[in-house]
């Protein structure tokens, strides 16, 4: 045969296969749908299969459960157009549910008893299928918790009636009379343990005669907690007297024991130290390394040193273990400021242990000691050492008569040697007035001979110097100086 008779053979021979032009093979499968049954080898381009939901699931709202052959040889379908059916919302008295997402098939939540109830059957549930319906497997339920009932107590009573006790329920106690106290706590409760079993919150109280002794602290007294008997709980609260520090707590409670917890305080003496010491000053008696408060020091000056006016030299001891005294309350004596003919004294003070030193003038030597010092002497003070002098090294120098004048006179006496820097004043007689210095002095020349100073007083005998001179009187001084 020709070629064209090949052709045709071949394509009557494709159009014979499956899914020749198109045609789909067999449809997918779905875990929560299934295909019409019975399924073909083949279906041709457009065939449209209605999927049927799977026991627990159901059509998706707004999708479409056909599945569609395309030309394209394969299947077009809604996704997941069937989904799973949800279960009820689970409803338990006195719990709440714990889940994270849907209730839908195959879903899983824990259930969780509120406080005061505990789980009974399995914490936690699914949504399973139960003929074409879906349900949860088990559904546990909160039973309340209860304690036992609580136990009675010797001298004492419940106030409560109740028979049932669940958890968060109180009872309280109290004692049959006044003699006996009620130790612990009145009242306990209804709770749980880890495993929530029902226990009671504590221990029931005790009725018992409480009675501690009257409390005393030597050197101290009360504030409060007045009287002699004291019971349960009592309390006193303790001050020390003055010159006391309290070792311990102030305050004591009577306890179940008839004790007084803590232990009774102590006031014991305060104390200060050793005596202080002074540079200035010293005790007038001997005393220990230690005094009680109160305790008053009587200090005296040291030699080279006075009491300080306004200041009491009483050192007393303080509550807070120090001693008090008033500052310097002895202050240095002073020595007799010292003087030197010819020189000079140098000092920054003349008190109780300054130095001073002498210096002579120029022409004249030290005789002495060029120092000094106040030292104490006696019940004052003085220098430890004579003063010293100063001697000249210039040949003695002597004058003669002072010179003359008319009509006046000088003190200077006739016939005496008159030494050097003596010094003579002259007077006018009436009707004469001085013209110039009214004096001179004895001097050395060159040679160290005595010369008088120069010039000699003048008289004038102006009207108007005689006038001056009768309304002022002249007062001369007569001054000699003998060395």
């Amino acid at each position: 045969p020709g070629p064209g008779t090949a052709m045709r053979w071949l394509c009557a021979m494709l159009l014979m296969l499956p899914g020749a032009w198109g045609d789909c093979e067999q449809p997918p499968r779905f875990v929560f749908a299934e295909p019409p049954q019975p399924l073909r080898e083949s279906y041709a381009v457009g065939t449209a299969l209605r999927y049927t939901c799977r026991p627990g699931y159901t059509v998706a709202g707004g999708k479409s459960p056909l599945v569609t052959c395309l030309p394209n040889s394969t299947w077009m379908a809604t996704p997941d157009f069937c989904i799973g059916k949800s279960c009820s919302p689970p409803v338990i008295m006195n719990s709440k549910v714990d889940y994270m997402t849907n209730l839908q098939f195959g879903a899983t939540i824990t259930y969780a008893c509120n406080n005061g109830y505990r789980l009974v059957g399995k914490p936690s549930a699914q949504c399973v299928l139960k003929g074409n319906e879906v349900t949860w497997d088990h559904v546990p339920y909160c039973a309340p918790i209860s304690c036992l009932p609580p136990p009675m107590i010797k001298n004492g009573q419940l106030i409560n009636e109740n028979t049932d006790f669940t958890f968060g329920m109180a009872v309280t106690y109290r004692c049959n009379n006044n003699s006996f106290s009620l130790i612990g706590d009145a009242t306990i409760h209804c709770t749980a343990n880890d495993n929530l079993q029902g226990i009671w919150s504590g221990p029931a109280p005790e009725c018992k005669v409480v009675a501690c002794k009257n409390p005393e602290v030597e050197n101290g007294r009360r504030l409060s907690g007045f009287g002699t008997e004291h019971t349960y709980k009592n309390t006193v609260t303790f001050e020390c007297n003055p010159g006391h520090l309290l070792n311990g707590s102030s305050v004591v409670t009577c306890e179940a024991d008839s004790n007084w917890k803590p232990p009774l305080p102590t006031c014991d003496p305060i104390y200060c130290g050793p005596a202080p010491h002074f540079l200035f000053a010293e005790l007038t008696t001997a005393v220990g390394d230690r005094s009680p408060v109160g305790t008053k020091l009587r200090y005296q000056c040291k030699p080279g040193y006075a009491a300080a006016s306004g200041k009491s030299s009483l050192v007393i001891c303080l509550s807070d273990t120090t001693w008090s005294a008033d500052p310097d309350f002895c202050i240095r004596q002073q020595c007799t400021p010292p003087t030197i003919e010819n020189g000079d004294v140098t000092a920054d003070s003349f008190l109780f242990e300054s130095v001073v030193t002498f210096t002579c003038h120029r022409g004249y030597e030290l005789k002495g000691s060029s120092s000094a010092k106040c030292v104490a002497s006696g019940n004052g003070v003085d220098w430890d050492t004579a003063p010293p002098y100063c001697e000249s090294q210039l040949p003695r120098v002597l004058c003669k008569d002072p010179p003359t004048i008319d009509n006046g006179m000088h003190n200077g006496t006739k016939g005496t040697e008159f030494v050097y820097g003596s010094v003579v004043v002259y007077k006018c007689k009436d009707g004469f007035t001085l013209a110039g210095a009214a004096s001179i002095h004895c001097k050395a020349d060159h040679q160290y001979r005595g010369v008088w100073s120069e010039p000699t007083p003048e008289l004038k005998t102006e009207a108007s110097y005689l006038s001056l001179v009768g309304i002022f009187p002249l007062l001369l001084a007569i001054l000699v100086m003998n060395v």
